[in-house]
């Protein structure tokens, strides 16, 4: 298994709509036969930063599967545009 981590940062004035897109999308990600779990968070003391957190079945689900299908581009939809730069992705095994 593998866990995602994305950082998202809202543009100004966008960190609701951001966190509601991001709750919305959210569940586009959990539909993909490879995601085990998917859970967003906010930060409190950067409110417009959000940490989106996915365990998927291998790298290869997310980075292959996943990006390549239709479920992400429904996810990104929600949050098209609200977000600064691309987010920061890293992916993480149990050590």
């Amino acid at each position: 298994m593998v866990t995602e981590v994305a950082v998202f940062i809202a543009l100004p004035g966008k960190e609701e709509e951001l966190g509601q897109g991001i709750i919305q999308g959210i569940e586009f990600i959990r539909q993909h036969p490879e995601c085990i779990s998917a859970n967003a968070t906010r930060c409190l003391e950067k409110p417009g930063r959000y940490m989106l957190s996915v365990v998927w079945s291998s790298l290869e689900a997310h980075v292959n599967d996943f990006r390549n299908s239709a479920l992400f581009a429904q996810w990104r939809a929600p949050i098209s545009g609200l977000f600064e730069e691309k987010p920061e992705v890293y992916h993480y095994q149990a050590y």
